[in-house]
């Protein structure tokens, strides 16, 4: 058993050996953040001021020049001696803290079930009983029927959108939930939901925007481009990159087309990697498109999302070519597809 000291507020809690902190932390009564609980989302990133922890691999949202300044995630952190932990990145107040775990479950029912693509459905449910306030760009941890698991799913509608969620699901091969929505969903069905979860959320800023989206990344940045032109932020120019394999692997384009109507400074850059014949637009891996525009990206403010070798090649290009690391906004998209083993 290892004590673990939050230095803010001086309070040690214990963790045993093969716990990681964050599990400590909850089942101790103390908060803190947390989201997807794999090293996806970058909610539970602390510092570590004293000790030493055994980080496991599934740590995308944790570069490597975080990681040598002290920075972990508290749930893939098992501590091999005592800890001391800085949670300032977290801005968790000491009400917040000592009160603990305050993430709601909700009941929601299946409103629908749309295929977008070959290997991407969006799911909608509805909030039966009371509305859920959420930040665009924010994610939920949606129940298995039928399991005792949980997936994690960026909401694509607007925050203003509090009855419901809008859903982008990568359906995986073998994946517990994929296998839900593809063979067994039914409306009306009751699927529980928690959260909200996560830091995605645009900021406050004068800078102007460049969004880069893999696969059902494009969920959050949706959410969050619907929040822009609702309040009719177009004083910030936004160039939105969407990578995809092939012309199939395109979605949203009329939500994207409708946004650009009520954005004008929206540009919209989709990028194949195998175009059909006659193709004019931007060909390879979205990075490479990236590289390639005319655009002098320094001034501009980056959000990521989508598979993780993604969103460390385009976060890597972009410090490169200038955008501040602080701001760089990233969530990658881990795939749980497995099904567990009986």
């Amino acid at each position: 058993m290892y004590d673990i000291t939050v230095e803010q507020f001086g309070h040690t809690f214990d963790c045993a050996e093969n716990e990681t902190i964050l599990s400590a932390a909850l089942r101790n009564r103390v908060f803190l953040r947390y989201g997807c609980q794999h090293g996806g989302c970058g909610a539970c990133k602390v510092r570590l001021v004293d000790g030493d922890v055994e980080l496991t691999a599934s740590s995308y949202a944790l570069p490597p020049r975080e990681r040598d300044a002290g920075a972990i995630l508290v749930c893939q952190s098992y501590p091999v001696e005592d800890c001391v932990i800085d949670v300032a990145e977290m801005q968790l107040g000491a009400e917040e803290f000592f009160r603990g775990d305050g993430a709601v479950a909700r009941a929601t029912v299946l409103e629908s079930v749309e295929s977008l693509t070959p290997n991407v459905r969006r799911v909608v449910l509805r909030h039966p009983d009371r509305p859920m306030a959420f930040v665009a760009g924010q994610f939920v941890n949606v129940t298995v029927p039928g399991h005792a698991v949980a997936r994690s799913y960026s909401m694509a509608n607007g925050s203003a959108d509090t009855d419901r969620i809008e859903l982008i699901c990568k359906m995986m091969p073998g994946g517990l939930f994929s296998r839900y929505v593809d063979e067994q969903a039914r409306p009306g069905d009751e699927l529980i939901v928690n959260g909200p979860y996560g830091l995605m959320a645009i900021r406050l800023s004068h800078r102007d925007i460049v969004m880069v989206a893999g696969g059902a990344g494009l969920a959050p940045l949706l959410a969050m481009l619907t929040d822009l032109a609702d309040k009719r932020s177009t004083n910030r120019g936004v160039t939105l990159f969407f990578g995809a394999r092939s012309t199939a692997d395109l979605y949203a384009l009329a939500e994207i087309a409708a946004l650009q109507d009520q954005l004008p400074a929206l540009t919209f850059v989709p990028v194949l990697q195998a175009p059909p014949p006659g193709w004019t637009g931007a060909v390879g891996v979205v990075t490479d498109a990236l590289a390639a525009h005319s655009t002098v990206w320094s001034s501009h403010d980056a959000y990521l999302c989508g598979p993780p070798g993604m969103v460390d090649a385009a976060r890597d290009l972009l410090v490169d070519r200038g955008v501040r690391p602080q701001n760089v906004y990233a969530d990658a998209f881990v795939c749980t597809g497995e099904t567990p083993a009986p």
